[in-house]
């Protein structure tokens, strides 16, 4: 356990900068090959109008996702910054407070988007003869995106 752990407070930036790179380059690449594997699925499988109805769907994806990564690494530098100053309270009371404004976000976006998903679809950009793909795939779509969960 002791020869994994990094010293953060001694080791210099470009060694860490190095350390972090990988695993953060293939968190994201996997994130895009999932995405366009997607794409290539629905668009063979389904056709055209179901690619299309996707990507309308993905569009609060990532909106999401953008917000999650901005609390969780703005509260991750703040509480780096109170551990190291040895306020162990403090980082995990900002911790504690990005969970409950994330999940808040999420449970907020969700009963905007879900409680008229026709609304939600047409802000998004659907057209008529796509809203019936936009409304079979968004429902199942968005509370994956929110509370990573498979519950439709």
């Amino acid at each position: 356990m002791k020869r994994d752990a990094i010293d953060l407070g001694n080791v210099h930036i470009p060694t860490l900068f190095r350390i972090y790179l990988v695993p953060t380059l293939l968190g994201m690449l996997a994130l895009c090959a999932v995405t366009a594997t997607d794409g290539i699925f629905v668009g063979r499988g389904c056709g055209s109008d179901a690619l299309a109805a996707v990507n309308i769907c993905i569009s609060p994806t990532m909106v999401m996702m953008g917000i999650g990564l901005m609390l969780g690494v703005g509260a991750s530098v703040v509480s780096s910054l109170h551990l190291a100053a040895g306020n162990i309270k403090a980082a995990r009371l900002n911790i504690t407070q990005a969970l409950l404004v994330a999940t808040v976000l999420a449970g907020l976006f969700l009963i905007a988007t879900l409680s008229s998903p026709r609304h939600t679809a047409l802000l998004l950009g659907s057209s008529e003869s796509l809203m019936p793909l936009v409304l079979d795939i968004c429902p199942g779509y968005l509370p994956r995106v929110c509370f990573r969960s498979g519950v439709r």
